[in-house]
């Protein structure tokens, strides 16, 4: 069982660039990726998201790759022939425009880099590529193990929870089985109070008390409700990702946490009924944090 929260970072330095990459995942009900790069290697994308979606299956993950490329003897250069084409084709569009046009060098130098960026990029990535995947690789299982340990503390505190629900529930069928008999008791002392005397075994009471017996009666959904936290604890064991199948039994045992609340008949049962409702949901908001 793995949380969806965690945070992995690795590093690589290499001769033509310095390149530091943050992974961060939080929790999402579906799967949504977000990464930031340098523009050059924006094709790198595709890639990375088919790397990060090996060990995640929902979660809301940021990749942040932050280079920084070195300056070496041939940081610049100048393609002459290029760069007169590309000052002339530029020229020429502002005559067509009538806009006015200086050939600075400030303006070269900016022709130059966009001359230089569409030459180079397409293959700058793909040489970098190795580095920035065995990085990727080496921040991914950083924030893995972060999101297994998180896991086993999210495990800890879900297991002392189901365990605090489960001795509520064992509380309720105990208070329960008094539940007819003091109906039965109440209603004949209601009758003599009434100046009724009516006998135990008159066919009335007799029907009275089965019909309230039957509407009262919450032991299906105790042993369901049972039956959902030993479900519940054995799904925690599981290694695939668990985050949603642990959602749904938190939402079946709702239902009968929800039926016992409206065949409480004594006031002892109505406020377990309350304190299992608000056990389930601190249980409901940490399940939210499991992948």
């Amino acid at each position: 069982m793995k949380s969806m929260t965690g945070f992995g970072r690795a590093t690589a330095d290499c001769a033509e660039f310095s390149l530091t990459l943050d992974l961060s995942s939080v929790n999402k009900k579906g799967f949504e990726l977000f990464v930031s790069l340098p523009r050059d290697w924006q094709p790198m994308e595709r890639l990375i998201s088919i790397e990060i979606k090996k060990p995640f299956t929902r979660g809301k993950i940021n990749a942040a790759c932050r280079v920084d490329f070195k300056k070496g003897e041939n940081a610049f250069s100048i393609d002459e022939a290029a760069l007169a084409a590309a000052a002339d084709k530029l020229r020429r569009a502002c005559e067509k425009l009538s806009a006015p046009f200086a050939l600075t060098p400030e303006l070269l130098l900016k022709l130059n880099g966009e001359i230089r960026t569409d030459s180079s990029a397409a293959n700058d990535w793909e040489d970098a590529w190795p580095v920035v995947e065995k990085t990727l690789n080496e921040a991914l299982e950083k924030i893995d193990a972060m999101r297994a340990e998180e896991g086993n503390a999210l495990k800890a505190d879900l297991t002392m929870r189901l365990q605090a629900i489960f001795e509520m529930v064992a509380e309720v069928e105990k208070n329960s089985k008094d539940t007819v008999c003091k109906y039965r008791d109440a209603m004949l002392q209601r009758l003599a109070n009434s100046g009724l005397q009516l006998d135990v075994n008159d066919e009335r009471v007799l029907k009275e008390i089965s019909l309230f017996a039957d509407k009262c009666d919450i032991s299906e959904e105790i042993t369901r409700l049972k039956s959902h936290i030993s479900q519940f604890l054995s799904t925690m064991d599981e290694n695939d990702a668990v985050g949603r199948k642990m959602d749904f039994i938190c939402q079946e045992m709702g239902r009968e946490i929800n039926t016992i609340a409206s065949k409480a008949n004594n006031l002892e049962l109505t406020k377990l009924a309350i304190e299992l409702k608000n056990e389930l949901e601190r249980v409901r908001e940490q399940t939210q944090n499991v992948e």
